[in-house]
């Protein structure tokens, strides 16, 4: 019985070794040839990214010119808003343009090379897109312009928007990929109101915080709202590794309670 169980619980390890090399393989057999293609995009768009953060404009330029070559006849894997492909394209095209000129700052050329990669990683990620890693910096931002709403310091106030403004101007993109139109429309709403307020010559400091509550809210929504359903989700996934270590273990668990029933009623038997 002993031996038994020992051979159970080896094979029990090595098939959760061996579970996620499976998967991976099972995925890349499987994977149709639009998302291959999307997946190489992915990673001219990392590169993209990569090279800008180096300092190596030559090497960002020609990536950039890739996407803007690839990207027009790219098939999706799934449909999506004739608004969010427009916007991918041309978060593309503004960053070849800011790229082949010679008076962009770093900076600014920096920002067009994170809303593409943040764009087309969303066509590509479903579930962990790059654009929700952005919420505690974002969520931060808002917070701190509430509180420069508090002591109504307007010179303060206006740094922190600009700068939080830019942040959801380079992920929106590719949050307009996965987010419910309605959602992205009230954070957009939100900022609308606030930079309308901003260019009156006496701004109303309740109707800011009003705003700020709304985006607040709005940003909560979008960032976390599904965040629940994501294991169930992973789960429900045929090809997912979670299932197929589930599978595993129960396969095995059944294995040992056979043995164990066999042994106990040979006991029974021979007593």
């Amino acid at each position: 019985m002993k031996k038994n169980i020992r051979f159970l619980m080896f094979f029990l390890a090595i098939g959760l070794f061996l579970s996620w090399p499976i998967h991976s393989l099972y995925s890349k057999l499987n994977q149709p040839i639009e998302e291959q293609q999307l997946v190489a995009l992915d990673q001219i768009a990392n590169e993209f990214l990569t090279y800008a953060k180096k300092g190596d404009l030559e090497g960002a330029q020609q990536r950039i010119i890739q996407l803007a070559e690839k990207f027009p006849n790219q098939h999706l894997t799934y449909p999506i808003r004739i608004e969010s492909l427009n916007a991918v394209t041309q978060s593309i095209l503004a960053a070849k343009k800011s790229f082949a000129s010679t008076n962009v700052s770093e900076q600014q050329l920096l920002w067009h090379a994170t809303q593409v990669r943040v764009a087309i990683d969303a066509l590509t990620h479903e579930h962990q897109p790059m654009w929700r890693s952005y919420y505690p910096s974002l969520v931060t931002q808002v917070q701190n312009l509430q509180q420069s709403a508090v002591e109504r310091n307007y010179n303060q106030f206006r740094e922190q928007f600009d700068e939080n403004y830019r942040l959801f101007l380079a992920i929106k993109p590719g949050m307009s990929i996965q987010l419910p139109e309605d959602q992205l429309a009230s954070i957009s709403a939100a900022y609308d109101v606030i930079s309308k307020e901003m260019r009156n010559a006496q701004m109303d400091w309740q109707l800011v915080r009003e705003a700020l509550r709304d985006l607040n809210g709005s940003i909560q929504t979008a960032f976390v709202g599904e965040e629940k359903s994501t294991f169930a989700r992973l789960m429900m996934r045929p090809d997912s590794p979670l299932a197929i270590l589930f599978s595993i273990s129960i396969a095995l668990v059944a294995a040992l309670a056979y043995v164990a029933w066999k042994k106990y009623n040979g006991e029974i038997r021979s007593a």
